[in-house]
């Protein structure tokens, strides 16, 4: 008997333990969701030319001083495509949020036909 009460009490020790871990970090959104998310905002203000419709991109950025976007490279098929990210978001400020300077974040982008 007493061996059954100790493995139930060691299973629920766990399992408060586990379900307490869980709910430390549920609300804090990640970065690069946040650079991502204000990345589009920036694209869609701008009108998407023709020749660029179907395209996908890797973009990597960094973040610098002032929360200033730097494109650090772009991959692509298109070069049409490279230069409008590269006139659209380059030395734009971002609008929310604290960033690590010297992380490099990867985006992809796909323009819709």
């Amino acid at each position: 008997m007493k061996k059954i009460l100790f493995i139930a009490l060691t299973v629920v020790t766990f399992n408060v333990g586990h379900a307490s871990e869980r709910n430390l970090d549920r609300h804090e959104p990640k970065a690069a969701k946040i650079i991502a998310a204000q990345i589009y905002s920036m694209l869609g203000e701008f009108k998407i030319p023709d020749d660029i419709r179907g395209s996908k991109a890797e973009v990597r950025i960094a973040v610098d001083t002032g929360n200033y976007l730097r494109v650090l490279s772009i991959e692509t098929e298109n070069e049409n495509l490279a230069a409008f990210i590269r006139n659209s978001i380059d030395f734009e400020k971002l609008n929310r949020g604290t960033f690590e300077q010297g992380i490099v974040y990867r985006v992809p982008i796909e323009v819709k036909k």
